[in-house]
Parts: C-alpha cells; sequence; structure tokens
C-alpha cells in the first residue's frame, strides 16, 4: 500500500499514456537528467564518485499498481509500471523531466505552504517541516495556480530532456495522442492541470524555442528568471555542461509523413 500513500502526499503529478520504454530506459534517463539538472537542483544536488554534480534525486519505478501514473515527492520521482510501459524514450524523458523541474522549482514546497495556511493540521505541518529541511525554496515569481506550475514543470522539463539529448518534438507531440492512449483520460485535468490541447500548444512552442535557440548557438533556456538556476554560478555550470551532440540530437528533424494513399 505504499504507493498508496505516496500518492496521496504527492506534491505534483501527471497520468497519461503512449509507445514501450523499459526499466534500463528509465536508469538511462535517470542518469542523463540527474547530470543536466544539476546546476538547477540547489540542495538536491550532491557530488558523485568522480567529484561531479549530479542531482541527488532518486527515478524510482512502483511496478504494477493498476494504472499509469507519475509523481513528484520530496526528493524523489516515481512512475508506475503501466505508464512506462506505453512511453517512448523520448516522452519518457519529458515525463520524468516534468516531475524533477517539480521538484527543482519547488512546487511541492509551495503547495504545502498554501495548504498549510488556509487549513492548518498537525500531519501536513510535519510534511512541510520535511519539504522545508530537504526541498528546493521556490522562486519568489512562482505562479499561485496549479495549471500554471504544470506548465512550467511542462517547460522545464522538455528543455532538460533536450539537454539531455532526447527529441523535444516527440517529447512534445505526447499530448497530441494521451486521450486515445488510456481509458478514460478526458477527466483527466480539471483544477490541477491544463487540458491536452493546451499542454501540446505549449509543449509545440517550447520545443520550438528550443530548437530556434540551438540553430542559434544560444543556451536553450526558458526566458522566465523563475525557470533559470538561482545563481549566477549554477548559470555558468549550466552553460559548460551544454553538449553540442547532445542538443543536435535533440533537435533532429522528424521523418516526412507518408502520404495516404487514395
Amino acid at each position: 500500500m505504499r504507493w498508496r500513500f505516496l500518492l496521496a502526499l504527492a506534491s505534483a503529478s501527471i497520468s497519461f499514456a503512449a509507445g514501450a520504454a523499459t526499466r534500463d530506459d528509465l536508469a538511462r534517463v535517470e542518469t542523463a537528467l540527474r547530470r543536466v539538472a544539476a546546476p538547477w537542483c540547489g540542495r538536491l544536488a550532491a557530488l558523485d564518485a568522480q567529484g561531479q554534480r549530479r542531482c541527488n534525486v532518486s527515478f524510482e519505478n512502483l511496478g504494477p499498481v493498476g494504472g499509469g501514473s507519475a509523481f513528484a515527492l520530496l526528493d524523489g520521482t516515481h512512475i508506475t509500471d503501466e505508464l512506462l510501459a506505453v512511453l517512448s524514450i523520448d516522452e519518457l524523458a519529458a515525463v520524468m523531466g516534468h516531475e524533477l523541474a517539480h521538484l527543482v522549482l519547488g512546487h511541492g514546497l509551495f503547495k504545502l505552504r498554501q495548504q498549510q495556511a488556509l487549513a492548518p493540521n498537525e500531519m501536513r505541518g510535519m510534511a512541510l517541516s520535511l519539504a522545508e529541511r530537504v526541498g528546493v525554496e521556490p522562486h519568489e515569481h512562482t505562479p499561485a495556480g496549479p495549471r500554471a506550475q504544470e506548465l512550467d514543470a511542462d517547460t522545464l522539463g522538455l528543455v532538460f530532456a533536450g539537454m539531455a539529448g532526447y527529441d523535444v518534438r516527440r517529447g512534445a507531440a505526447l499530448w497530441r495522442t494521451a486521450a486515445a492512449r488510456i481509458p478514460g483520460w478526458t477527466a483527466h485535468g480539471g483544477a490541477t492541470h491544463p487540458d491536452d490541447a493546451r499542454r501540446l500548444a505549449h509543449a509545440t512552442q517550447v520545443a520550438a524555442a528550443f530548437c530556434r535557440a540551438v540553430a542559434a548557438s544560444r543556451p536553450p533556456w526558458p526566458a522566465e528568471d523563475r525557470l533559470l538556476p538561482a545563481y549566477e554560478l549554477s548559470r555558468d555550470e549550466a552553460l559548460r555542461l551544454l553538449d553540442p551532440t547532445a542538443l543536435a540530437k535533440a533537435c533532429r528533424k522528424l521523418p516526412p509523413a507518408r502520404a495516404s494513399r487514395p
């Protein structure tokens, strides 16, 4: 029942379906994202055995739980077998980048503070105390609404995926077919998540901006200050981590669509 407890406390979640990633793919995505996102991770970063800074964030597979879901909690990201099994590796990188973005942007801590201010209780107070000890402090201009926070996580998560060499256009396109991939998907969203059409339009714009920056030899980061590494030294580190080969892979041309036969 541990997964139910985690889902109940999850600071942010995303549920959908798509193509055929494996647990080995998840491990590769974890290694890549923890490397490129290190400048954003603040106290969630640590030195590895080679003396390189990495996000000290776990990517945990929850196994089969009866539904496709991924979420972020405290210092970890989580994904179920049902979701993992239907994502392509580019989509998996975008999904896990999204969850990692929630952590480094402090969205969970922001949400707990909001909830505790509105309806204080002892259990939430304990969770808030823990989050304040281990989590990243949210930016002063963090959007108050959860849907706006989801779009911020979509933005930064796709940038992380692209910096790691995963195709940003393919990652963005998952929202085009999400509703068709999992039963009941039209019920997803509501007050906490934008609808799929909004997320597709937004992610498509993010991917296009990322690739325009790559083509112009500029850092492919978001323009918003709240989505950048918190400190100038961290931004210098992020520049040093940019890999031209990985960026080129992230923006590779998609094959042309086949003409349909009459």
